[in-house]
Parts: C-alpha cells; sequence; structure tokens
C-alpha cells in the first residue's frame, strides 16, 4: 500500500518509478493461487480502518471518492459487555459534537488493487513482480532474487551479485515490518534497530450475513467485546459481512487459554462458548474458520535513523510498525508518504535536502503512534466497559463543545486532525492534567463551575 501510495506521489512529481514486488501478481490465475499463501494475507489480514490522514493523501492522488464508493462508515464503538444478548450494551460516538466524523472500514484486497491499477497507468511508471530484493551495495545498487529461493547471504558484508540489478537515485524502503532495505541500512549506517513482540496475537473470524442482512444490529459501528485482558471486535464489509478478530494472549494467561493453545474442535468450542457465547448464533463457522486461519503475532519496530544520507529512505512499518489498536497502520504510513511529498515540494523537489530532512522530522511522529497504539489495547479491551471512562468521554465531548479550538479529545486529535501524533501525546498530557484537576471538585461544584474552572485551567496552560 504505501509503496503504490508513494510511487503515485513521486510519478505526478515527474519522477521515474520502479515498484518492485517480491511475489507474483496475485491478480492474475485467480482460481490458482486461491491458496497461495500471499494471496490469503492480503484477503484475510485485519481490515483497514481509514481515517483522516489515510483519506488527505488518497485525495492528494485523486482516489478519495473512489475508494469511499466501497468504505463503510463506523461512526463509532457498539461495545458488548454482556454474554447473554447481541444487542450492544453501548454506543459510544467517535465525535461527540460532530457526527460526520467517523471512520471507514476498507478491503485491503479492493484498495491495494485500486492503488497499483492506478500507479501501473502512469507512463512514468514501470512495476515488477517475482523481483525479491536480496541486498543493497555500497555503491547503492539494489539486488534481486528473482528465482523465488531467496538465497543471497555468503557472509555478514559478502553477497552474491543478484539476477536483476538496478542503481536509482533514491531507494524508498515500504517493504513491511521486515524490511529488507532496512536490513541493508542496518550494514551501510549506524543505525539503532529495536523490534518487540508483544504476548499477544490475533485470530480473524466471520460473521456472514444473515438473509442477505447484516447480522449485527449497528452495521455502521467497530463492534468491541471487551474482556479485561483480550478482546473480540468486529469491523463492517461491504458484502454485509463482518471480519471479526479476537486479540487475545499466544499462551496461557491467568488461567485463560491462549490462541496457540487452542487447538481441538472442543477446545475452540469452550473457549468461544466461554467467552463469546452472544456472537455464536451469527458465527456458524466459527470453528472452521478458527482451525484455518492463522494465529498471528504483532511485532512493533522502531529504527534511527530512517534513511542513509539522500540514497535511502524508510516509511511505513519498515520505519515504525505498529500493533493494530489505533487504526493507524495505513492511515500513518500513508501519511509518511504525504509528508514525504510535502517536503519535497518545500525542497524545491532536492532529494538531497528532502530525504534527511523528511527522516529527522518525521520520526518523531512514528514512535508517537507506536506508543498511542499500544495504549489504545488497554483502553480498548478493558475501559470501554467501564462507566467512569463513559462519562469521562462525555465530559471531554462538552469540553470541546465548549473549547473547540482549545480543548481535543485524544481520539478525536489522532483521528480526524494531521496534528502529529508525538504533538497529540504532549497536548494530551496536558488535557489529562486539567482534566484530572477539575474531577476532583466535581463532586462539590456545580456544572457551571466545573466549565468555568476547566476554562481557566486550559487558558493558564496555553
Amino acid at each position: 500500500l504505501a509503496g503504490c501510495m508513494t510511487g503515485m506521489l513521486f510519478a505526478k512529481r515527474g519522477f521515474r518509478v520502479i515498484l518492485t514486488e517480491k511475489n507474483e501478481d496475485w491478480r492474475q490465475n485467480e482460481e490458482e493461487m486461491k491458496d497461495d499463501l500471499h494471496r490469503s494475507n492480503i484477503k484475510r489480514s485485519i481490515n483497514l480502518a481509514l481515517s483522516h490522514r489515510g483519506r488527505s493523501a488518497l485525495k492528494k492522488i485523486g482516489l478519495e471518492a473512489e475508494v469511499m464508493k466501497f468504505a463503510v462508515p463506523m461512526r463509532g464503538r457498539a461495545i458488548h459487555t454482556s454474554k447473554v444478548s447481541l444487542e450492544a450494551d453501548a454506543f459510544q460516538p467517535y465525535d461527540e459534537n460532530d457526527p460526520s466524523n467517523c471512520i471507514y472500514s476498507v478491503s485491503r484486497e479492493r484498495l491495494n488493487n485500486l492503488l497499483l491499477e492506478r500507479l501501473e497507468a502512469q507512463a512514468n511508471v514501470t512495476v515488477l513482480f517475482n523481483r525479491s530484493l536480496t541486498h543493497i551495495d555500497r555503491k547503492g545498487v539494489a539486488h534481486f532474487d528473482t528465482t523465488g529461493s531467496g538465497e543471497s547471504v555468503n557472509t555478514y558484508n559478502d553477497y552474491r551479485k543478484g539476477a536483476y540489478q538496478i542503481q536509482p537515485r533514491l531507494i524508498v524502503g515500504a517493504d513491511g515490518a521486515y524490511s529488507v532495505v532496512r536490513e541493508s541500512l542496518l550494514r551501510l549506517n549506524l543505525t539503532n534497530f529495536k523490534r518487540k513482540y508483544i504476548t499477544h496475537g490475533y485470530k480473524e473470524l466471520t460473521i456472514p450475513p444473515r438473509d442477505g442482512k447484516f447480522a449485527l444490529k449497528n452495521h455502521n459501528a467497530l463492534h468491541i467485546w471487551p474482556r479485561g485482558s483480550f478482546m473480540m471486535i468486529a469491523l463492517p464489509n461491504p458484502d454485509k459481512s463482518f471480519t471479526a478478530t479476537i486479540f487475545a494472549p499466544l499462551h496461557t494467561e491467568e488461567g485463560v487459554p491462549g490462541l496457540k493453545d487452542i487447538n481441538s474442535a472442543e477446545e475452540i468450542k469452550n473457549y468461544m462458548k466461554t467467552h463469546f457465547p452472544d456472537v455464536l448464533p451469527v458465527m456458524p463457522d466459527y470453528v472452521n474458520d478458527f482451525k484455518q486461519n492463522p494465529t498471528s503475532p504483532l511485532v512493533t519496530v522502531e529504527v534511527s535513523p530512517w534513511n542513509y544520507k539522500d540514497k535511502i529512505v524508510l516509511l511505513g512499518d519498515s520505519a515504525h510498525a505498529m500493533v493494530p489498536f489505533y487504526g493507524q497502520g495505513m492511515n500513518a504510513a500513508f501519511e509518511d508518504c504525504l509528508f514525504l511529498d510535502e517536503v519535497l515540494g518545500s525542497c524545491g523537489g532536492n532529494l538531497e535536502k528532502a530525504i534527511p530532512q523528511f527522516a529527522t522530522e518525521r520520526a518523531p511522529a512514528g514512535r508517537g503512534i507506536a506508543e498511542l497504539s499500544m495504549g489504545n489495547y488497554l483502553e480498548m479491551r478493558h475501559h470501554t466497559g467501564s462507566t467512569l471512562f463513559l462519562l469521562r468521554k462525555k465530559l471531554e465531548g462538552v469540553l470541546n463543545y465548549a473549547f473547540p479550538t482549545w480543548w481535543i479529545p485524544l481520539y478525536k486529535m489522532v483521528t480526524f486532525t494531521r496534528i502529529p501524533y508525538h504533538l497529540v501525546i504532549e497536548k494530551e498530557k496536558q488535557q489529562a492534567a486539567i482534566l484530572d484537576k477539575t474531577a476532583k471538585v466535581m463532586g462539590i461544584l456545580s456544572a457551571g463551575a466545573c466549565l468555568f474552572m476547566a476554562r481557566t485551567l486550559i487558558r493558564s496552560s496555553l
């Protein structure tokens, strides 16, 4: 996704672009590739949640309106704390004051194919499949394997020459959390790198349509089943199904079976009947889904710097892979691409200036969204079912209504603005301190006095 977005933006600036993909073209010979792992990952991976940052990038390349045609709006969270009824116990709007602010569930495969088709249509773009990058040498030559073997390394510093080689002016690494471009950058530069797996993973299931309609009543919502230390979510699809995802410990913790420890049909049934019994009537094939769909890990990546001079630069997951709990993975990656394009424009197209500037200025935002995403997991799996949490959200909505330019709730800053993620964290810390001070006197002051106090504290913090 990020590779196609970057390619489109560079192509629009007149650069010649070569996009390489290590796999076969999954759009061809669909019947033959139905069991292909790469294709199944594209089709089954966690639904994409599209919001303002991602839409801004799509708008820049002229595809926003087309993508919105197959996007399903989600205007808030539908919370399922009861294990008895399929009906949600509460609805939490994403924006208390502006119902037009919502996120959108988008098919990864349809978006991927659309971007690729439009990129291929550009006269100054070449797309090459079956090109697996093996390494980048010190001369800036990118070496590719075309046999599918992926074998390339002799020693840490010595490599076999690739069957296909190119020496571009700039190499953009948009090749994901296990980036080969990043591995080359680590060898070419004094680069700090950290990869961390969290103890939780995910498993995807399906809630199919029911009588040609959505099986869950509120289909314009992100459904959440919070269970304290783990959760299940469900996002709507255009075909009226829901993609459900369980996020839970990979291995057994505190008496709750881990996803990797649940194998037999009986174990699957016991797990689902214990924790998600309310949803089973609309999930008829959950045992087969649980068996057939992989249990996948969740990984975070941090790297510094993101660039090697003005020759190589990383963006998206290759620079800052994050857990998916803010729905910002694609949005942050697309904003990386857009920010790079904006910096390039401000530098008059000068790559020598733009690449180091982009890497330096954007990296704090990459670290920021990784931190925010991990924090939102606790909120989704635990706090969303709390009455105090709901009251706090209501109060934040009131403050945002009263002081829209001074007080912006955290979720709104992340999802519906382009405030850099690291600055979002700073602002949220200030607002949380104000809210805590205000909350201490809510029991003895009237609502009007509390509003006045909040306003005073806000102004004093500016």
